[in-house]
């Protein structure tokens, strides 16, 4: 027997299709017939009228980690039952184990035994140990060290790149691809400092607000981001006293300790940051997310042969996006509209 013959026998409750759980509802064959023919017309009827839906369930599964060209072989119907089913699984959970599989098909996973792991923790610990790997000795003149020694590395992140690497694995929002903004919010106000273990990959965030404009805070953050009490770290006391220390002595945040050169990194990139959120960056979006093509000049021209032009321009959600990008609409093309 199969690994997922075996994985299906043990847990029936998640081994269940839409048919099952119509049978299960209405026990007569002939009225589990009758709900499932209603249900088909009316996905059908669903599918036909909302494009929109099957390309945003598609961009979910790719920002997941999923492979794209593997996402475009999907057909429409079972794409959306797919996302259906997925929408209880927690997107940490998908995010993760698609981490997890190209760390581990690089031989970087220390643990290959998948049954070992039954939580995000566990799973986001080995991840850390992974990520730690493949830290560049480069990043190291753009971090604060506190602490180097026996397994233990205590950092104040100086840059949003350094920031991205020594907090790969977690949630944090200070560490994500995807809120850069954050990293620079938290900086900019306060001492941000984190705290792991390269052995157990053990990773803990510390946070103090230096801003008298805003409301006192001092937290700490574990690995799956969930705020807890210093005492609930479960860190040696001598690291905790560490963490502690810095930041009752510290007067300046990570920002402002930094030097001229990492001020001008964080800069640019904020300088930068404003010019993708400009109007160009808009038009591309609006493209990628609506399948349209952008030119040379930044014109978007809409695929006839996907969505209509007429159905893109009357869709309530483009006319929403397009209502925030200064954007003409001639019936073929969306232009930039000089501001």
């Amino acid at each position: 027997m199969s690994k997922l013959s075996t994985l299906k026998e043990q847990h029936p409750n998640f081994n269940i299709g839409l048919i099952d759980a119509l049978s299960i509802l209405f026990e007569k064959p002939k009225y589990v017939e009758l709900a499932f023919n209603l249900h088909k017309h009316n996905f059908n009827k669903q599918m036909k009228n909302d494009w929109y839906a099957k390309r945003r369930y598609a961009t979910d599964l790719i920002d997941a980690g999923f492979e794209k060209e593997h996402i475009d072989k999907i057909s429409d119907s079972m794409l959306v039952s797919i996302h259906n089913i997925l929408d209880d699984v927690n997107d940490a959970i998908l995010e993760d184990v698609n981490k997890f599989i190209k760390l581990n098909e690089r031989g970087l996973i220390e643990n290959k035994d998948v049954t070992s792991y039954t939580s995000l923790e566990d799973l986001q610990g080995a991840l850390s140990i992974a990520e730690l790997k493949l830290m560049s000795n480069d990043l190291e003149k753009f971090v604060i060290k506190l602490y180097d020694e026996n397994d233990w590395l205590i950092i104040k992140p100086l840059t949003y790149e350094s920031s991205c690497k020594y907090g790969a694995g977690t949630k944090w929002c200070t560490a994500s691809t995807n809120e850069e903004y954050q990293y620079h919010g938290y900086t900019r106000r306060g001492i941000l400092i984190y705290v792991m273990n390269r052995k157990t990959g053990v990773k803990v965030a510390a946070f103090k607000n230096l801003d008298s404009d805003l409301q006192r805070e001092t937290s700490f953050w574990n690995a799956v981001d969930e705020r807890l009490d210093s005492s609930e770290c479960k860190l040696p006391s001598h690291i905790l006293d560490i963490v502690i220390d810095d930041l009752r002595s510290c007067l300046k945040s990570n920002y402002d300790i930094g030097t001229d050169e990492t001020k001008k990194m964080n800069d640019d990139r904020l300088c930068n940051k404003e010019k993708i959120n400009s109007l160009s960056y808009s038009l591309t979006e609006l493209a990628n997310r609506y399948n349209l093509n952008v030119d040379e000049e930044g014109n978007v021209t809409q695929q006839v042969e996907e969505v209509p032009p007429t159905e893109i321009a009357t869709n309530p959600t483009v006319l929403e996006y397009m209502a925030n990008t200064a954007l003409a609409f001639n019936g073929e093309t969306y232009t930039r509209v000089e501001q």
